[in-house]
């Protein structure tokens, strides 16, 4: 594929209106520590640090597509209870169309709580639907053929939990196939997919697949032989079969498939990858994009999902950073991602600088963050930044001045910024501390009113 078509293809979607229609979920974190076990049961005693609530389910697709920049409209249900009412607060704040959230008091809203000590899951508890619960379908599909029509595309986030009937599902690829709207499915575990008979596309994995053939999936031959028999008895226009760390197929007919391998080399967490190929598809095809192009961006956000531990969503500038400069430091991130991503158990520490001449002196002077105990985050100015003001370009670009600064020990992480100084950055990360070398004790800095805003703490380290 050509590459700067493959760029554009991305960077000229603007703002598509996407329909999301699915089951909402709550994702509830409990973070601590273990450090006895119970004397009432051989079990741990986990201490409570910190919680955390976020979106799941198709909310976990919602947040994918609001982050990539799309107009997002869902389509679901909760129940009239606390888990639904935070549900619907999430989607608020998000600035997320929720007009097709139906509150039902009759329904129990899903609720995914996770207990973690450290980096170990210890304890996963489920509060599901009772499976017998009434769902208004009639309510539902009538929000569906008002909105689809409307819509640049529409996503089914099927899991199962009652939401989606076979109605339901029938009424959305109708509707999508008269307006001529795209419908992406990804569906639920089930061995029937002709539910989602004359949808454009769906996107199972491979466990998926598997319970469906009757046979593991063992090499590309393997894969094939699945998708031509899944695609024949669905009736698609094409199947995307994703394979986490081994990629994905798009396959269109026995003679037109490709196979898109992982763009990574490091896999920390399976989790979300399948929610990222769905979501970049749909967001490719409602911007009018090739299938072809649009598997490679939903690949390409794949491999960057499975680097991170837990669920995280990218914008089109991390995308199309990742498509210029392939894979590098998971230390390096850009503003908008850190600023996501910050640890709440940490101060933050931060420090700032061209480091376009970067020497010993440099790398003994980061070397000193450690003693502050902390998260260090160090900003470097991009290339057009240090030209503006240097009237000329450093020696070593952004890139390779970042991969240096990453493979120090001392630091945690490294963000390119635009701007003549970090003010910006300063307020969008509100560090406990901000570090300069000795020589700027007695001089203005640029950064001054930031730090003063944000009530940072100024130190000032020895440099060599």
């Amino acid at each position: 594929m050509n590459q700067p078509n493959l760029r554009h293809s991305l960077e000229k979607i603007n703002s598509p209106r996407i329909l999301v229609a699915g089951d909402l979920m709550l994702d509830h974190y409990s973070w601590g520590e273990v450090d006895r076990i119970s004397p009432e049961a051989p079990i741990p005693v986990m201490r409570v640090l910190r919680e955390d609530q976020r979106l799941g389910g198709a909310g976990n697709v919602v947040m994918n597509l609001a982050t990539l920049g799309a107009e997002v409209l869902v389509c679901g249900v909760t129940g009239k209870d606390k888990t639904g009412e935070t549900i619907r607060k999430l989607l608020a704040e998000n600035e997320v169309d929720h007009s097709g959230v139906i509150v039902s008091e009759n329904h129990k809203s899903c609720l995914k709580h996770r207990m973690i000590a450290g980096q170990t899951h210890l304890l996963r508890m489920d509060i599901d639907p009772d499976p017998d619960t009434v769902i208004p379908q009639k309510q539902l599909i009538e929000y569906l053929e008002q909105t689809i029509p409307t819509s640049d595309a529409v996503i089914v986030s099927d899991y199962g939990k009652g939401l989606l009937s076979s109605a339901t599902l029938k009424a959305i690829a109708t509707c999508g196939k008269k307006h001529g709207i795209p419908v992406v499915g990804d569906p639920r575990r089930t061995t029937n997919y002709s539910i989602y008979q004359d949808f454009t596309l769906i996107k199972p994995n491979r466990k998926e697949t598997e319970a469906v053939v009757g046979y593991a999936l063992k090499d590309q031959n393997d894969v094939l032989k699945a998708a031509e028999k899944l695609k024949a008895e669905v009736g698609l226009e094409y199947l995307v079969i994703s394979l986490d760390k081994d990629g994905l197929l798009l396959f269109q007919s026995p003679q037109e498939y490709q196979f898109f391998e992982a763009e990574t080399q490091e896999v920390f967490d399976v989790v979300g990858a399948g929610d990222a190929v769905s979501s970049v598809l749909t967001f490719m095809l409602a911007g009018k994009a090739g299938i072809e192009h649009a598997a490679y961006w939903a690949q390409l956000a794949a491999s960057m999902e499975i680097q991170h531990v837990g669920v995280v969503s990218f914008t089109k500038n991390e995308l199309i950073q990742r498509f210029d400069f392939g894979e590098t430091s998971s230390k390096i991130m850009t503003s908008e991602q850190l600023c996501r991503n910050l640890p709440r158990d940490l101060p933050v520490i931060f420090t700032n600088g061209y480091f376009d001449d970067i020497s010993a002196g440099h790398l003994k002077f980061l070397h000193q963050l450690k003693t502050l105990k902390g998260f260090n985050v160090v900003g470097i100015n991009s290339d057009s930044s240090i030209s503006e003001q240097k009237g000329e370009l450093p020696l070593l670009n952004e890139r390779e001045r970042a991969l240096l600064l990453s493979a120090v020990e001392a630091v945690d992480r490294v963000v390119i910024f635009n701007e003549r100084d970090a003010s910006s950055l300063i307020k969008c990360i509100h560090p406990q501390t901000v570090v300069k070398g000795e020589r700027f004790r007695n001089k203005q800095l640029p950064e001054k009113k930031a730090i003063e805003e944000t009530g940072a703490k100024l130190e000032y380290l020895p440099e060599y």
